[in-house]
C-alpha cells in the first residue's frame, strides 16, 4: 500500500510567552496575591517563634519504670510529663508543683516532687500540729517540734528560698520538713501536664 505524501509544511504549537502576572491579572487580584504572600510569611514566622519558645521553655520527660505503684501529685512510674523550665523571667509561684534537687544532695540528676506553699519573705507560724504560712489556712501536714526541727514557729522564709511540701502525710515522701527551705537554684522545673492523664477515666 503506497504511503501518503508527507505534508509540505507541519505546523506545531508554539510555547506561550512568559507574561508577568501583573499584565494578566486585574489590579485587585495582584494586591490579593501580595497580601497572601505576606500572610503566609507571617504565619510561618509565628509557627517558628512558637516552636522556638517551646524548645527553650519546655521538656518532655518519661518517668522510668513500669506503670503501677504509688503516685505523688498524680505522677507515677511510666508517665510522660510536660515540664516547664524556670527562667529568669518566671520565678516559682505559690501552688506550683515543682521538680527540685534536695539541698545538700550529691546526686544532681535526682529530683524530688513538691508543691510550693511558702514564698520568700512570708512568715511561718505554728497552728497546733501544723503550720500556716503568710496568714493563709493551716497546711494539711504535721511538723516536727523542738530545736532540731528544720521549720520553726516564727521563721521568715529567707530571700531566694521556698517552702516545698507534699500535700498529705499519707505519702511517705521527703520535703522541706527534712531538707529545710529549698533554694531557688535547686528548683528546676514546673509540672505543666501529665500526658498519661489523657487515657485515664
Amino acid at each position: 500500500m503506497p504511503m501518503p505524501d508527507a505534508p509540505a509544511k507541519l505546523i506545531l504549537p508554539k510555547p506561550r510567552p512568559e507574561t508577568p502576572p501583573e499584565q494578566v491579572l486585574p489590579p485587585f487580584a495582584t494586591r490579593h496575591r501580595k497580601l497572601l504572600r505576606v500572610l503566609r510569611l507571617l504565619f510561618g514566622l509565628a509557627v517558628m517563634a512558637v516552636m522556638l519558645w517551646g524548645f527553650l521553655n519546655y521538656d518532655i520527660y518519661k518517668v522510668p519504670g513500669e506503670k503501677g505503684g504509688g503516685k505523688v501529685f498524680g505522677v507515677g512510674r511510666g508517665d510522660t510529663l510536660l515540664m516547664a523550665r524556670y527562667r529568669f523571667w518566671r520565678e516559682p509561684r505559690l501552688g506550683d508543683v515543682v521538680f527540685y534537687r534536695a539541698p545538700d544532695s550529691t546526686d544532681d540528676a535526682a529530683a524530688q516532687l513538691g508543691r510550693v506553699v511558702g514564698l520568700p519573705g512570708e512568715k511561718v507560724e505554728r497552728q497546733g500540729p501544723t503550720m500556716r504560712v503568710g496568714g493563709r489556712d493551716a497546711l494539711a501536714v504535721g511538723f516536727e517540734l523542738g530545736p532540731k526541727a528544720r521549720i520553726k514557729h516564727g521563721d521568715v522564709i529567707p530571700e531566694g528560698r521556698y517552702l516545698v511540701l507534699v500535700d498529705s502525710d499519707a505519702l511517705e515522701y521527703s520535703d522541706s520538713r527534712e531538707y529545710g527551705y529549698v533554694p531557688a537554684e535547686n528548683i528546676v522545673y514546673r509540672l505543666a501536664m501529665n500526658f498519661s492523664d489523657w487515657g485515664r477515666k
